[in-house]
């Protein structure tokens, strides 16, 4: 114990000793801090003591230097008190300098000289510097060439630049220069020194000149004149000399800052003049400035680099056709440049398709000298006067000799022409013209032929040109029957045929040579059937050429001397001369006569007609009533040719000869009573034995019992040309037990009359056929022989019993045998004619199929996975006789989707009477049926069903086919029969407009084999039966267009579209829907629209109603109880897509996000949209995130159908992606010099983008670092007007950002400058982006360049000083320039470490004029000079009235190149890699200073309902700023007073995206800064949340809000009460236990690991416990 208390006091005492230790420590540190700044207050004060001093004791030395030189001058000297001092001499002397500061002083002020070598030159440096201006010559500038001004030069350098390189060189100076091309450009750069301002201002128009080398021409300037990053002049060259012209200001102005002289340079580039070198070396020199420039270009400069240009044309849009052939006319222009040109040659060379090329046209391997005119299509030459004509031959270029020599054997042809011109003095033309002749044998069409010029000065090529002709056809091809065909009387048919041909004038360019047409009946894939083509033959006397030449308005027949018509069989075998013997010809051609070929020009057109003799035996040979005869016709010509070599076109025409009726059946209906047929007197015969034989009975008439069907037959109605009374015919019924013929068949024989064309009866006879099933004879067993009649067959059939419900019959006529003309026989077997009718029996069954409903699958199925298709078979009549097959089957028919019948689609078979009347398809389901319908089950009385696959379905249990039987009679009486079957849709629709038709046969059977197609059924199914919905078209509106993207139903048709209804310019998007597409719905139904976030209602309407609903019946209905409801009646009228014309007034009602209207009436018409009714539904868009953020989003539009009652049966969807269109577009419209114009179109359509107090948007300019934004310079205009629009511009000069707040409903441009921060040709990149505030650059747009550098033509310099403008504006409107702004300035040192000192010893002070500025730096004795490379630093020490000060010091600096130096020092550089230090390259230095008033800042946070930080919530949180505590004001926003309000005096918002995590801050600005606030957020309604114990709704979520503030000194009482400079933060906790995060676990994952260290703890702690029980035991 002793010992612990031991311990416990020496602790205390070392912690006391501790404790005296850290008091002393601080005591000293208190002292140093105490003296160090009692030393920093005084320093100023002793610094102006100081300069007090010094600037008292300089003044007295300026006096006495002044005194000294007016004393010492011989001159007389008048001073007067503006301190001018005018020398009387005969001298021109300049102003004396009138800052003192500049002059300096020596030591001794008796023996003070002025300093000539600062460059600051008093009235006698120049005298003696300066002779007296001549009176001419100086309105030309100070020729800094004349021999007197020499020693004004600093230096003059001559540099070259090759073509593919960047670096300017110095020429050599010394004789044995390199070789350089004269392509290269040569730079003259000009430095002088020491220029008088003043003299240039009075006497030189404030310019300088100097006389260019005589080497140089082409001269190029580069740009202007600068000082620093300044432009002060421009530099020009006129009359061989390069003038430098100042501005007037910038001269004045150094004036006034006392400075006397200008040093610089300036420069100019420009091209060789060839001309002026030596041609046989290239080598001559230049001499400038005392220094003596070798240049070398070597020799031929002229031929090699002297400029001339060649221009190659085809003369002609159409080939130049004549009788010696077709010619291309070329003409060559030569033009030599300003230098002339020797021994000049161009060689042409057709280097495209030369193979159609035959020659040049009067050009050999003899060289010729040219004519001067032209003389058919030899080459002629145009020159000007005086000048020799040059000469022309053919040669073959090769490598070793591009310029071929004349007399070249073995031309390759067509060869290549040269035209030898020789020496091409300055500006010489010369002009050839030339013809090449093109093949005549050769495919010219569509071949390119392209030539090329290459021109020569002695051996170097120096251009080229080429020319394409490419030669076309365009033509009408045609074939057809010329008139009727005719019949002859010899039973010949003959038709005439024209072929035409009609060659283009204004689409083709070149004529068609040795011309052909060819007709051919057996063409390879056009042909005549073989078997017919031997009684098939041209007339050949029938061919007829006509003719109509370009010009002519009438065709004329081509005397038949002047073409040749030839045939041939097969092949291509032509012969002029044909023997009948050979066969008959089955093609022709037509080609030009021997030395008379055909040419077709353009514009000319041919015709061609012959006839052609088909004969009978055609028909009797083909079976056939008719002949189709086929001939292809085929244009040929040598210089047009397909791919394959052969004709370039064809065309066939097809015309059917004959009227033949070889067989014809005919069937009537069954006769409904008995009939008595009268026979009269006819011959009589009985082929009931089988064998035609007289009749031995004395009918005289028979009876044909009811139900008996007529059947008339003719035969061999051949226009009485053909013999068949030994054709047998023969008359079959099947099935032979169904069906039985009646009495007599009436034969009458025909014949017939030519005139009439009609068959008259020569003759009746009857044969008795009653009770056979088939019949055979011959004509001639009746007594007919040798006679070329026609035959009517005339009789009836009954049925044969009356077992049987009902069977289909076939019967049918057939011939066989030969028939006869002209003694040949052709045999006509085979043909034949039939007919099928189906006869019912005695058991009368009516069989009729109706589809019922759509089941659909049930969730996880395993069969039946696209529901059931169910069917109903109804069965009536009298009974169903045993043995009865039924067949439900899958229709074959086209066009159809099939589906599938199961082992188990037989649902059942039912019999009964259904109560009330109703039908089947009256009940909704199979279920509802089998529990009121009343049915009774007899599928016992029937077999299993049996399956089959004819349509050989994939997959296990998918048939085709499902039969049954009837395994005993079924008396029906006044009960149906039902079959339920249910098949499986092999697909279903899965697009709203999808229709899927099923189709269902029923068949029934007496015997298995035999089936009767009793009735078919189809089912539709559609995606949306009921109700679909579908884009119409998303599009812009600008007010007056609507510009469609063609993206949905309307395919882009705009015209859909009621401008009249849309309220604003803007994107919309245009749904549909689409009411009863399957036609199922009858009566008047409800839709209720839900219109998406992020869009409002423009309208809607009725827009379409189907074609067979009829238009005046469907209407929208008024719903009068809705009103009282809240919902807002809105009516419009306007055309349908029926038409125009077709008006509706449609009548709607809206609430919020949704929109009613009730339709009817409906017809249930079963018909797939021709009873349907489409509505448009027409949104605009409104979403932020797609309109400011860029954002691409997709809109789903949601329609329920309801009835009337509002009973809701169906919904609809359908998406329309809205892509964002681009509402800011930002360009560089100015550019070139340190001076940048940005433009940006801000809401091109005007529309109104949505802002979070509803009027202003604000857009974000962000610059980089390397532009400075000239704040004065900012242009706000409606772009559709040009009108100004109010805006508000803020810069924050730390993000070098802008943000211009400008109206969110008006189209704006807005243009502003900025500043290059760079000096003249020193590359730099720079960027601009620009977007709305609060969304990211996605919706925005930017611009920039990379390694911008602007030129300067030269540079000039007038002393070392700078001077500094400050131009102070505030921060949130830059159009409000602040005075009273005190600003305290002192130049600084960069320290090697990187810091910066300051130095006192030089201040300069002031405060910001009624306009905001300042300057520093003029030079006086309150202000001091600044220099260039000095840093400056500069500390606002007051603030303007309102406003908050800016005390954050900026550093500046304007970086020079000192004298001759190729880079900064790198002092310098190091300042300008400096960030803290800002750089301009320009004097005066443009420093803006920004200052905001009172600001309060807001920050927002989160909690859980435990109490702990937790994830934001995504959305928009709005925060309003009050006077009162109560959330209450009594000044409005506008600034106005009222009564007591709650409406903010300002509203910001914070918002919160998706997965974004921390906390977030905003700000209210433009504040009072001696008043006190109060920070509420506002809910859901607006209002300001008061009290943070009671729950409040925001953003439709209950939240307890909170308000805490970091109490300072001196702060009010409040937590969410706050000045100038405050942050309140409000955090909304969460009501309930978990909190709907943004998308991250929040505390979650804490809590679980929480958790688990506690269980893991008490785990531990169990152990222990356990462990030390067990130590105890």
């Amino acid at each position: 114990m002793q010992n612990k208390g031991t311990d416990y006091i020496r602790r205390i005492l070392r912690d006391k000793a501790r404790q005296k230790r850290w008091r002393q420590i601080m005591l000293c540190l208190s002292c140093i801090v105490v003296f160090c700044t009692a030393y920093v207050l005084i320093l100023p004060a002793i610094t102006l003591e100081k300069k007090t001093t010094c600037e008292e004791e300089e003044q007295t030395l300026i006096q006495e230097e002044q005194n000294l030189v007016q004393e010492e001058d011989e001159s007389t000297v008048q001073s007067d008190d503006s301190d001018e001092v005018e020398f009387v001499s005969c001298e021109p002397i300049e102003e004396e300098t009138e800052n003192v500061e500049d002059v300096e002083i020596t030591e001794d002020p008796e023996e003070m000289d002025v300093d000539f070598a600062s460059g600051e030159e008093d009235a006698i440096a120049a005298a003696v510097d300066e002779t007296v201006i001549p009176e001419a010559g100086a309105a030309d500038g100070f020729d800094l060439s004349a021999e007197n001004n020499k020693d004004r030069l600093s230096d003059v350098k001559l540099f070259y630049k090759l073509p593919d390189n960047e670096n300017w060189q110095e020429f050599s100076t010394a004789d044995n220069a390199a070789l350089i091309p004269a392509t290269a450009k040569i730079k003259l750069q000009v430095e002088y020194k020491d220029i008088q301002i003043q003299n240039l201002i009075d006497n030189y128009n404030c310019e300088l000149t100097y006389n260019l080398p005589e080497v140089m021409r082409n001269i190029t300037p580069e740009g202007g004149i600068f000082d620093g990053n300044n432009k002060v002049g421009t530099v020009t060259c006129k009359n061989r000399k390069i003038t430098v012209t100042f501005n007037s200001n910038y001269l004045s102005s150094q004036k006034k800052d006392n400075q006397s002289t200008i040093n610089g340079n300036f420069y100019a580039q420009g091209d060789v003049k060839l001309s002026q070198l030596p041609q046989e070396d290239g080598k001559t020199t230049v001499s400038v400035a005392n220094k003596n420039y070798y240049l070398n270009f070597g020799q031929d400069a002229v031929a090699k680099y002297g400029q001339i240009n060649i221009e190659k044309t085809c003369d002609n849009s159409q080939v130049i056709a004549t009788e010696s052939g077709n010619y291309l006319a070329y003409t060559i222009t030569v033009t030599a440049g300003e230098d002339g040109c020797p021994d000049v040659s161009v060689v042409d060379t057709i280097v495209i398709n030369s193979n159609c090329i035959d020659s040049y046209a009067g050009i050999d391997t003899t060289e010729k000298t040219l004519a001067a005119t032209q003389n058919g299509q030899n080459p002629y030459e145009t020159i000007a006067e005086g000048k020799a004509p040059g000469k022309v031959y053919l040669g073959n270029p090769d490598s070793t000799n591009s310029v071929p020599t004349p007399g070249a054997e073995n031309i390759t042809a067509p060869g290549s022409m040269v035209w030898k011109i020789g020496d091409m003095a300055v500006g010489e033309s010369r002009t050839l013209t030339y013809y090449v002749k093109l093949k005549d044998n050769v495919n010219l069409k569509n071949k390119e032929i392209k030539n090329n010029a290459d021109v020569y000065a002695k051996k170097y090529k120096r251009a080229y040109d080429d020319t394409s002709f490419t030669p076309k056809i365009d033509y009408d091809m045609t074939k057809g029957q010329d008139g009727a065909i005719v019949t002859n009387e010899n039973g010949t048919y003959t038709i005439t045929y024209r072929l035409n041909f009609t060659l283009k004038k204004d689409t083709s360019n070149y004529a068609l040579k040795n011309f052909e047409f060819r007709d051919l009946l057996d063409a390879s894939d056009i042909r005549t059937d073989p078997k017919a083509l031997p009684y098939i033959s041209y007339n050949r006397d029938s061919v007829k050429l006509y003719v109509k030449k370009d010009g002519s308005s009438e065709y004329v027949l081509v005397d038949n001397g002047n073409y040749t018509v030839s045939w041939a069989n097969g092949d291509d075998n032509y012969v002029t001369s044909w023997d009948d013997s050979n066969n008959k010809p089955t093609r022709f051609k037509i080609t030009g006569a021997v030395d008379k070929p055909i040419t077709v020009n353009p514009g000319d057109s041919y015709y061609v007609t012959y006839t052609l003799t088909v004969q009978p035996e055609a028909l009797a040979k083909m079976k056939s009533d008719h002949v189709e005869v086929k001939n292809r016709y085929y244009a040929y010509a040598s210089n047009a040719k397909s791919d394959s070599g052969g004709a370039f076109d064809q065309v066939w025409c097809g015309v059917n000869v004959g009227n033949y009726k070889w067989d014809e059946k005919k069937v009537g209906t069954g006769t409904a009573t008995d009939q008595t047929i009268k026979m009269g007197t006819g011959d009589r015969y009985d082929l009931t034995s089988g064998k035609v034989q007289a009749d031995s009975s004395a009918d005289i008439s028979f009876i044909v019992p009811a139900g008996s069907y007529p059947y008339t037959v003719d035969v061999n109605q051949t226009l009485g040309e053909w013999n068949a009374t030994n054709v047998l015919m023969k008359d079959e019924l099947t099935p032979k037990d169904k069906m039985t013929y009646i009495g007599y068949a009436k034969v009458e024989a025909c014949e017939y009359d030519a005139d009439t064309k009609a068959y008259d009866v020569k003759e009746t006879k009857w044969v008795k056929i009653d009770g056979l099933s088939s019949f055979a004879l011959k004509p001639s067993e009746l007594g007919w022989k040798d006679a070329n009649y026609a035959y009517k067959f005339t009789y009836y059939a009954t049925p044969a019993n009356a077992n049987f419900s009902s069977a289909k019959v076939n019967n049918k006529f057939s011939l066989s045998g030969q028939v006869g003309k002209d003694g040949k026989l052709f045999d006509i077997s085979d043909i034949y004619s039939q007919k099928e009718i189906t006869i019912s029996g005695s058991y009368k069954m009516n069989v009729k199929k109706e589809s019922w409903y759509y089941e659909e699958p049930e969730t996880g199925a395993a069969t039946w996975q696209n529901g059931k298709l169910y069917w109903v078979i109804e069965v009536s009549g009298t009974e169903i006789m045993k043995g009865t097959y039924f067949r439900d089957s899958i229709s074959k028919d086209s066009g159809l989707t099939d589906s599938y019948l199961h082992s188990d689609s037989l649902a059942g078979i039912y019999k009964g009477t259904l109560p009330d009347n109703k039908t089947i398809i009256g009940y909704n389901s199979l279920e509802e049926l089998l529990a009121n319908g009343g049915l009774g089950d007899i599928k016992n009385k029937f077999t299993e069903p049996k399956f089959e696959n004819s349509k050989n379905f994939d997959g296990t249990d998918n048939y085709s086919e499902l039969s049954i039987k009837a395994n005993e009679k079924i008396e029906l009486g006044n009960a149906k029969l039902y079959f339920i079957v249910r098949t499986e849709p092999q697909s279903l629709p899965t697009k709203y407009r999808d229709a899927f038709r099923y189709r269902n046969h029923i068949s029934t059977s007496d015997n298995g084999n035999t089936w009767i197609e009793q009735d078919r059924e189809d089912k539709l199914l559609c995606g949306g039966a009921d109700i679909l919905k579908e884009l119409g078209q998303t599009f812009t509106y600008d007010g007056t267009t609507v510009t469609s993207k063609n993206d949905g139903a309307d395919q882009g048709n705009s015209s859909r579209i009621v401008t009249t209804e849309l309220p604003s310019a803007g994107q919309y998007a245009a749904w549909a829907f689409k009411l009863n597409y399957a036609g199922e719905l009858s009566g008047s139904y409800r839709v209720l629209e839900t219109i998406p976030n992020g869009m409002e209602l423009a309208y809607m309407r009725i827009k379409w109603v189907g074609d067979k609903q009829k238009f005046d019946t469907i209407d929208s209905k008024e719903i009068p109880k809705l009103k009282s409801d809240g919902w807002k009646e809105k009516t419009i009228t306007a055309g349908t897509d029926n038409g125009s014309e077709k008006t509706k007034t449609t009548t709607y009602y809206v609430k919020g996000k949704q929109a009613l209207i009730e339709l009817g009436d409906f017809v249930a018409g079963k018909e797939r949209d021709f009873y349907s009714v489409d509505v448009q539904v027409v949104c605009r868009v409104t979403d932020p995130a797609v309109l400011l953020g860029g954002k691409e989003k997709k809109f789903t539009n949601q329609v329920t159908l309801q009835t009337t009652d509002g009973r809701e049966i169906s919904t609809a969807t359908c998406p329309a992606t809205i892509e964002p269109q681009k509402k800011l577009d930002k360009k560089i419209t100015g550019r070139g010099t340190e001076k940048i114009t940005f433009t940006i179109e801000a809401n091109s359509l005007g529309e109104v983008l949505p802002a979070e107090n509803g009027t202003i948007l604000t857009l974000v300019d962000k610059l980089s670092s390397s532009l400075i934004l000239d704040t004065g310079s900012i242009r706000v205009v409606n772009s559709k007007t040009n009108e100004a629009v109010t805006y508000t511009a803020a810069f924050d000069a730390t993000a070098n950002t802008l943000k211009i707040a400008i109206p969110c409903n008006v189209p704006v441009k807005i243009t502003y400058d900025a500043t290059v921060d760079a000096p003249p040709d020193q590359s730099v990149s720079f960027s601009n982006e620009a977007y709305w505030e609060n969304y990211s650059l996605t919706g925005g747009d930017s611009v920039g360049v990379e390694n911008y550098s602007y030129a300067a033509g030269g540079t000039v310099a007038a002393g070392e000083n700078i001077t500094l403008n400050i131009i102070k504006k505030d921060q949130n409107n830059l159009s409000s320039l602040l005075p009273g702004a005190g600003f305290e300035m002192v130049s600084c040192t960069r320290n090697d470490d990187g810091t910066i000192t300051d130095h006192s010893d030089k201040k300069w002070t002031g405060t910001t004029n009624v306009n905001g500025v300042i300057s520093f730096g003029a030079g006086s004795l309150t202000d001091s000079a600044m220099d260039y490379n000095t840093i400056y630093k500069v500390t606002e020490t007051k603030a303007p009235d309102g406003y908050v000060i800016n005390s954050e010091p900026i550093y500046i600096m304007v970086p020079r190149k000192e004298e001759n130096a190729t880079d900064y020092s790198e002092y310098v550089n190091n300042c300008i890699n400096n960030s803290r230090i800002q750089k301009q390259y320009r004097s005066p230095y443009e420093l803006t200073v920004f200052n905001h008033k009172g600001e309060i800042t807001v920050e927002k946070k989160f909690k859980d309902a435990g109490g702990d930080i937790s994830s934001p919530v995504s959305g928009t949180y709005k925060f309003g700023l009050y006077e009162n505590a109560n959330g209450t004001n009594t000044t409005n926003s506008d600034g106005t007073t009222s009564g007591t309000t709650t409406e903010p005096l300002q509203m910001i918002t914070i918002t919160y995206n998706a997965a974004e995590t921390g906390s977030k801050t905003a700000k209210f600005t433009n504040l009072d800064l001696k008043k006190t606030y109060y920070v509420f957020e506002l809910d859901d309604n607006g209002k300001p949340i008061t009290d943070s114990t009671t729950v409040a709704t925001v953003n439709k979520m209950e939240y307890f809000t909170s308000y805490e503030k970091p109490q300072t000194a001196g702060a009010t009482t409040g937590v969410n009460s706050a000045v100038n400079g405050d942050t309140v933060t409000v955090t909304n906790q969460i009501r309930v236990k978990e909190l709907p995060s943004t998308g991250s676990y929040g505390p979650l994952i804490f809590r679980l690991a929480g958790a688990v260290l506690i269980f893991f703890a008490g785990l531990q702690m169990l152990i222990n416990i356990k462990k030390r029980a067990c130590n105890n035991r």
